[in-house]
């Protein structure tokens, strides 16, 4: 001890183990909500996995941090990688839906299954205002439509199949 009675901290060191493992955690984080820019105005959130309630709190915040960075309009949640939906799950989705519509934007979820789709309904919770489509493309389809956007096929990108001599 010193002589005034205070103690002597050690210089801290940084300890590479645990600067790397601070690293390898933050790109966990990461890969378990990508929100990916998948056109001007639209931001995707593919799902993979239980969501928690942590999980979910990390998610709606990276989700929010870029509905601001962006101004995307539209907001797809992909659930189809979600295995159970249950009360909690769907609670967690719809806090999600609502935090995202008050920065402005609309919400689709997609992936949903017809078991899906009837275990919500069992549950009786209130998806009234929530826009759903069976798959990421009819929700890509319904995004491009709000935003004004339309999809045209430039011409036959394959060739057309050979007939055999049995199809004559």
């Amino acid at each position: 001890m010193a002589q005034d009675g205070s103690r002597r901290q050690a210089p801290r060191t940084v300890d590479p183990q645990n600067s790397t493992i601070d690293q390898q955690r933050q790109t966990i984080l990461e890969l378990q909500t990508p929100v990916i820019q998948v056109w001007d105005g639209i931001l995707a959130l593919p799902i993979v996995g239980s969501l928690d309630t942590a999980r979910t709190q990390d998610m709606n915040e990276a989700l929010l941090e870029r509905i601001v960075q962006t101004g995307c309009e539209i907001v797809i949640l992909d659930i189809t990688g979600v295995p159970v939906i249950d009360t909690a799950v769907a609670k967690h989705l719809l806090e999600t839906v609502g935090a995202a519509r008050l920065l402005g934007a609309e919400v689709l979820i997609v992936g949903l299954s017809a078991h899906t789709a009837m275990t919500l309904v069992h549950l009786g919770l209130d998806l009234g205002g929530v826009t759903t489509r069976t798959t990421m493309a009819k929700g890509l389809e319904l995004a491009f439509s709000r935003l004004g956007l339309e999809i045209v096929r430039r011409g036959s990108a394959l060739p057309p199949p050979a007939l055999d001599r049995g199809d004559l």
